[in-house]
């Protein structure tokens, strides 16, 4: 058990399969030599600035993957980027980090420290591809009393590396945390995120959005507790899957004692293009508290028939408006990139995706 990741917080039947994640999401620490923790050393815009170290109250803060994964990366990790930021940083921070043949495995860990009143929003971009390939990325943050952090993670690796993306947050009274996520690439990609809403008026969006193809395996774990009172969350996911492809999403709302008028919502839709992919949806909602508001939904489907007629009435192609039913389920998550030329290559890599399956259907 010690070794597993994205362990769901309170188990259901193990023939469900949905527990923890797989053994091919397990990490690949025996073929890894031990990371240098080389700082950033860029430049970062007025208003924020980057630390030596992390505050000890930062490097406590667990993500949704699990304390394995957490120690692992920062015992282990290749880079390091903390943050602090100390007002309202109107430009994003982006960082890319490329996979080749001569940098097969990137492992970093990010530390955010947002002051109160701050406001921040970055850009984690994984690319390129190799044999065997790992990207793997742990990010806490804190949030501060009236702060707001947005966190984009953008997965778009080729078909042979895998990737794991952690992230961690203490969200502070008034304070808002936002994570954005479009998960493309990798034979593997596991994500996991655990989400501390422990001040009164706390706040929390997910907006994720992926795509399975071929025989890939996609594993999530999202969780939002809430501890202060009128703290809030909205959890959205949307997905496809084609070919022989795999997800396994474990969202949980947990309402802790004291968390009195909190409200969660959290709901997932799956787009099915094959008979051959597998879906498997665990929504959780805990309740420690009476007077609260959780709500919890999952919708699984093909395409709509009379969505579909009522496009080709309006004079598109009935790929065409395939196209544009898949492209919607990622908007959400495009509409808040911050550049354009991303929404693009996201754009374009649908489009690859939707080309082979309709060349090569399931």
């Amino acid at each position: 058990m010690k070794e597993r990741i994205n362990i769901l917080p309170v188990p259901t039947w193990n023939r469900m399969g949905v527990n923890w994640a797989e053994a091919k999401a397990d990490l690949p620490k025996a073929s890894l030599p031990k990371g240098k923790k080389e700082p950033y050393t860029g430049s970062v815009s007025h208003g924020m600035q980057t630390l030596r170290e992390l505050p000890t109250e930062v490097t406590q803060i667990q993500s949704g993957m699990g304390a394995y994964y957490d120690e692992y990366i920062m015992d282990q990790a290749d880079k390091t980027c903390y943050l602090q930021v100390n007002d309202d940083v109107k430009e994003p921070f982006i960082i890319t980090e490329q996979l080749d043949s001569s940098n097969p495995a990137s492992r970093t860990h990010w530390g955010i420290v947002a002051e109160e009143g701050s406001r921040l929003t970055v850009v984690q971009i994984s690319r390129g591809d190799a044999m065997d390939g790992a990207a793997m990325t742990l990010t806490q943050i804190h949030a501060k009393a009236g702060s707001f952090v947005r966190l984009i993670q953008l997965q778009l690796l080729g078909d042979t590396s895998r990737s794991w993306e952690a992230v961690g947050a203490r969200i502070g009274e008034g304070a808002k945390v936002e994570l954005v996520r479009a998960v493309l690439g990798g034979q593997v990609a596991a994500s996991g995120s655990l989400m501390k809403l422990e001040g009164a008026k706390s706040g929390y969006d997910l907006n994720s959005a992926y795509f399975g193809h071929k025989e890939q395996y996609l594993d999530f774990n999202d969780t939002a507790e809430h501890m202060g009172r009128e703290s809030s969350c909205e959890m959205y996911t949307s997905g496809v899957l084609a070919d022989y492809s795999t997800k396994i999403l474990r969202g949980t709302i947990d309402f802790r004692s004291g968390a009195v008028r909190a409200v969660g919502h959290e709901n997932e839709t799956v787009l099915l293009l094959s008979p051959t992919a597998r879906n498997r949806t665990t929504p959780l909602i805990l309740c420690g508290e009476e007077q609260v508001e959780g709500q919890h939904a999952a919708t699984l489907g093909k395409f709509d028939e009379k969505q579909l007629y009522y496009l080709c009435s309006r004079g598109l192609a009935p790929t065409q408006a395939k196209r544009l039913m898949v492209e919607a389920r990622f908007m959400p998550v495009l509409d808040l990139l911050p550049e354009e030329n991303l929404r693009t290559e996201i754009l374009e890599g649908i489009e690859r995706r939707l080309d082979r399956h309709e060349n090569n259907p399931g």
